[in-house]
C-alpha cells in the first residue's frame, strides 16, 4: 500500500518538480527548475530528506533522523508546502557580495549572526522562495478550488524573479491533471481588514463554550472512531517521519523570517503570523484534511450576506477598504499574473473565513 502511494505522490509531481528525460539506454528522472531564477522546485519534506544531515549538524538533535525513517512524500492532505531552493555546491560560508564587508568589519558574534541569515552553513538559506497551497474545494461550490495561503521570496537573497516562479509554480500545481482545478484564488492578507472584529471576540468566545458543552458527547464517540482508525494508519506509516515540537518551532521560524521586510525606516514588518505559518507546515507534515471525514468533501465555510450597504467589518466596508489600499502594490503584482479581484469568492465560494481580506482569482 505504501509503495502504492508513493507511486501517486510520483506522478503527481511529475512536471511539477521532476520530469523524464531521455538518458543513454532509459528514460530518467530529472529536477525541475525555475524560468528565471533557476531554483530548483522541492517539497518541503523533499528538501529536508536531501539535507538531512546539514539539519542535522546545524540545528543539532531536533533533526537527527533515523535512517530508516521516511522523510519524502509518502501521503499528502490538502494542503502543500513547494519551495525553490539552490541546491549547487558553494562555500557554506560565503556570502552576497553587499554582506561581505559586513563580515570583515564585524567581531565573531556579529559574523555569525550574518552568516545564520545569509550563508549555506544554514541549510534553511537554501529555501529562497515558497509557496503553500491548500485544496478548498467544498459541497456548496461547484468546482474545485486551490488555495495561495501564502507565498514568499526571501529578504535574504540577492536572486531576483523569484516571485514570478512562485507564481508560474502555483499554475503548474493547479493545472496538474489529479486535480483538475478550474481556479486559484487567494485572500490579500493586511493588518487591518481584521480588525473590525476585536470587539466581537468576547460575545463569540461565550457562545462558542456553550455549544462546545453540547457537542463534546457527540465528538468523544467520534474521537474514539477516529483512534482506531489512527491506530491503523500508525501501522501502515509507523517509519514516517514527523518533527517534534522543538522541530516544528525551528521550521515555523524560519520561514517566518523570510516573510520580513522592511518600511521606510528600516523597522522589520511581517504580513503573517509565525503561528499561521506552523499551523501551514503541521496541516503539510500531518496530511491534514479539511473535511471531518475524509470518505466526503469538506463542508466549507458560511455565505456571507451583504443587505444593501456593507458595514464597516464587511467586504467593501471600511476596514476591508482600508486593508486594501495597504496592499495595492501586492495586488498589482498579482494582477500582472492574471489574478482579478473577484468579490464573489469571499461572499459566496464558502472557502475563506468572514475577515474582508480582498479576494482575487485566477481561471484556469
Amino acid at each position: 500500500m505504501l509503495g502504492k502511494r508513493i507511486n501517486t505522490l510520483q506522478a503527481l509531481y511529475e512536471g511539477v518538480c521532476w520530469r523524464y528525460v531521455d538518458g543513454d539506454s532509459e528514460y530518467v528522472a530529472e529536477p525541475v527548475r525555475s524560468k528565471i531564477s533557476d531554483l530548483r522546485r522541492m517539497t518541503l519534506r523533499d528538501f529536508l530528506s536531501e539535507y538531512r544531515d546539514e539539519m542535522g549538524d546545524y540545528y543539532g538533535s531536533e533533526f537527527w533522523i533515523p535512517e530508516d525513517d521516511m522523510i519524502s512524500d509518502c501521503d499528502i492532505g490538502d494542503t502543500v508546502i513547494l519551495c525553490l531552493v539552490d541546491d549547487i555546491d558553494v562555500d557554506l560560508l560565503s556570502v552576497p557580495d553587499h554582506q561581505k564587508k559586513k563580515i570583515r568589519k564585524s567581531g565573531k558574534w556579529r559574523r555569525d549572526k550574518i552568516r545564520h541569515k545569509w550563508a549555506y552553513t544554514n541549510p534553511m538559506n537554501r529555501i529562497h522562495g515558497y509557496i503553500i497551497l491548500k485544496d478548498l474545494t467544498n459541497q456548496k461550490h461547484e468546482t474545485s478550488i486551490l488555495s495561495i495561503s501564502a507565498i514568499c521570496s526571501t529578504y535574504f537573497t540577492d536572486k531576483k524573479g523569484i516571485g514570478a516562479d512562485l507564481m508560474e509554480l502555483a499554475k503548474d500545481w493547479g493545472n496538474n491533471a489529479r486535480f483538475e482545478y478550474h481556479d486559484i484564488v487567494l485572500e490579500v492578507a493586511n493588518e487591518y481588514s481584521g480588525m473590525g472584529f476585536e470587539e466581537s471576540e468576547e460575545e463569540e468566545e461565550s457562545e462558542e463554550e456553550e455549544e462546545s458543552e453540547e457537542e463534546s458527547e457527540e465528538e468523544s464517540e467520534e474521537e474514539e472512531e477516529e483512534e482506531e482508525e489512527s491506530e491503523e494508519s500508525e501501522e501502515e506509516y509507523d517509519n514516517v517521519w514527523k518533527p517534534c515540537d522543538s522541530a516544528m518551532d525551528i521550521l515555523s521560524s524560519e520561514f517566518w523570517r523570510k516573510c520580513m521586510r522592511k518600511d521606510k525606516r528600516e523597522n522589520p514588518t511581517y504580513n503573517l503570523e509565525q503561528a499561521y505559518i506552523e499551523e501551514s507546515i503541521s496541516d503539510y507534515m500531518n496530511c491534514e484534511i479539511n473535511s471531518e471525514n475524509e470518505k466526503f468533501v469538506w463542508r466549507g465555510t458560511e455565505k456571507q450576506i451583504i443587505v444593501d450597504e456593507p458595514e464597516e467589518n464587511e467586504y467593501g466596508g471600511f476596514w476591508y477598504n482600508k486593508g486594501k489600499k495597504s496592499q495595492e502594490r501586492l495586488m498589482r503584482f498579482y494582477e500582472m499574473h492574471g489574478y482579478k479581484e473577484d468579490p464573489d469568492v469571499h461572499l459566496n465560494w464558502c472557502c475563506f473565513s468572514d475577515i474582508p481580506y480582498p479576494t482575487m482569482r485566477l481561471c484556469l
